[in-house]
């Protein structure tokens, strides 16, 4: 965008919203104390309630340029395909093996999720707690359940807090998360040996883009 003449301000959004980690609510809420006082909400780490960063105003050939919609140059410039932003990519993967699929890791996980889930072991926890959830007036068959619950989603009412605090607890008395962690884990790792040369690729282009990043920031 500078070659081109255009100031470009990229703005990193607040971190501090969301869940804890990518992974905290894999099985459900399980937070005890955040159960207590949001239900199943985040508080003020809920991302409906953080002011998303401004984008920058932006004129018709800069965003040309940025995007590579429209013209096929701008100030006497040939406009790279796909603007900057794809250039980014491309620079971004130049040194990277060839071949590597950067989804991988993402889609294992998805897969070891979906193998745990249809596992007699966690079909077994999670019948228990859906039995436990029953005896306190909760009629849920899956612990994400909740989650997806029109009624619950975005209140902090008392049948929301006492719907969640049950869910808690029937989670602690079944030992659902402990179960279903370790047989995931079982299945992640015995995909990740399957997969272990696709993988490496993967970690290897993901260090080239890393490198190059590091390499591009010191000389901009």
């Amino acid at each position: 965008m500078r070659d081109f003449g255009f100031t470009y301000a990229v703005r990193q959004p607040a971190a501090d919203y969301g869940p804890r980690s990518a992974t905290e609510r894999r099985y459900g809420i399980t937070d005890a104390e955040d159960a207590t006082a949001y239900g199943y909400g985040l508080g003020k780490r809920d991302p409906a309630l953080q002011k998303p960063p401004a984008r920058p105003v932006l004129h018709a050939d800069a965003e040309t340029v940025l995007f590579g919609k429209g013209r096929s140059s701008i100030k006497g410039r040939k406009v790279p395909e796909g603007g900057c932003m794809t250039q980014a990519d491309r620079s971004l993967g130049a040194a990277a093996p060839a071949g590597t699929d950067p989804g991988l890791p993402q889609q294992l996980s998805f897969r070891a999720f979906d193998l745990s889930r249809a596992d007699s072991r966690v079909r077994g926890a999670i019948r228990a707690w859906s039995a436990c959830m029953a005896e306190s007036g909760h009629d849920y068959a899956d612990p994400l359940a909740p989650l997806a619950d029109p009624g619950l989603t975005g209140s902090t009412s008392r049948r929301t807090i006492a719907t969640a605090t049950a869910d808690i607890r029937c989670k602690q008395r079944t030992n659902l998360v402990g179960v279903w962690f370790t047989v995931e884990s079982a299945y992640q790792k015995r995909l990740v040996d399957q997969h272990s040369e696709e993988l490496g690729a993967v970690r290897a282009a993901n260090t080239a883009r890393l490198r190059t990043a590091a390499t591009l920031t010191r000389d901009g």
